[in-house]
């Protein structure tokens, strides 16, 4: 018996991609690129569900190509106006029979509804997570995703609990993801569980980095999200680095710069560095022959200010 082995498919890339953006554009833009080529769609809430990352970063990553001239700005805009379109379709209620919003749904129509076991189990857990009883409103919420969205029980329950998870147990929340969920084709139990996951670990790092950086009265920005899913995701980093890099920004140029911090770190990926140990071991080796450590203990600059600067980068405050 002569088992056939399957050949690889293959994408074209512009060389002008890897000749000149390989090395400027970040680990996301390259990602984005790569989906687009691959299969010719440009849709921000597909490639973000794919990617695990938000859909404003998605839409970022589309402006640099387009702005760079790697995708046509015709086909770019003519893409998005079709895909807001079909999106605006989407969030209508299916029109299967007599379907209707959840907030207008026929009472009878839930009655009947209500004596599936499915709904039943369905409306008891919400209610054992949320800790409360259901109003009619959000019980024939729960119902309407169930049965015109055609999203499973379990799935609108891990739904349920990931948003009091993160203390957004409220409707008007909840049934926000379900509606995204829906758009992104998120129905099953294990696609659920991996998006959960993904965003799980997302907020994880986020807060770890927030705590680090001493960041309390206000939210990141989009900008500061996708540094840290570049130091986390791309270069593997752990929040004890990420906290040296800090540390060492605040010591250099007296503040907390995303930007500055990101090309310690960047630079400390290029040079190999994985272990705290690592970069202790770097600057020993950069100190050698009187160099020294700075007076905070953590060794001589990572990455030099005067170069930072003519590379166009502001100091700005804590962003």
């Amino acid at each position: 018996m002569t088992l056939k082995t399957k050949l690889p498919s293959f994408v074209a890339v512009p060389s002008e991609i890897i000749d000149e953006h390989l090395g400027k554009a970040s680990g996301l833009y390259i990602k984005v690129i790569l989906y687009i080529l691959r299969t010719n769609k440009i849709d921000p809430p597909v490639i973000a569900a794919v990617l695990s990352v938000p859909v404003s970063d998605v839409e970022e990553a589309i402006r640099y190509w387009t702005s760079s001239g790697i995708l046509p700005a015709q086909e770019v805009e003519r893409q998005l106006e079709s895909g807001k379109k079909q999106q605006a379709q989407a969030a209508q209620p299916p029109r299967t029979g007599s379907a209707q919003s959840p907030e207008t749904v026929d009472s009878s129509h839930f009655k009947v509804s209500a004596d599936r076991e499915e709904v039943r189990f369905l409306l008891t857990t919400a209610e054992q997570i949320l800790g409360r009883p259901l109003s009619s409103t959000e019980q024939k919420g729960f119902v309407f995703f169930l049965e015109e969205y055609d999203l499973p029980a379990d799935v609108i329950v891990m739904a349920v609990e990931f948003c009091c998870m993160h203390d957004r147990g409220n409707y008007r929340y909840i049934s926000k993801l379900l509606a995204g969920w829906y758009e992104q084709g998120i129905n099953t139990h294990p696609l659920a569980e991996e998006y959960i996951r993904t965003q799980t670990e997302r907020l994880t790092h986020e807060a770890e980095v927030m705590e680090a950086f001493g960041i309390k009265n206000r939210g990141l920005t989009t900008a500061n999200r996708k540094y840290i899913m570049q130091w986390y995701q791309d270069y593997g980093f752990n929040i004890e680095i990420i906290r040296m890099a800090y540390e060492r920004a605040v010591d250099q140029i007296g503040q907390a710069s995303f930007p500055y911090i990101g090309k310690i770190l960047q630079n400390w990926h290029k040079m190999g560095f994985k272990t705290p140990e690592d970069i202790l071991r770097g600057d020993v080796k950069k100190n050698t022959g009187g160099g020294g450590k700075s007076s905070s203990g953590t060794g001589s600059p990572s990455y030099d200010v005067e170069a930072f600067a003519r590379q166009g980068f502001d100091l700005p405050d804590l962003d």
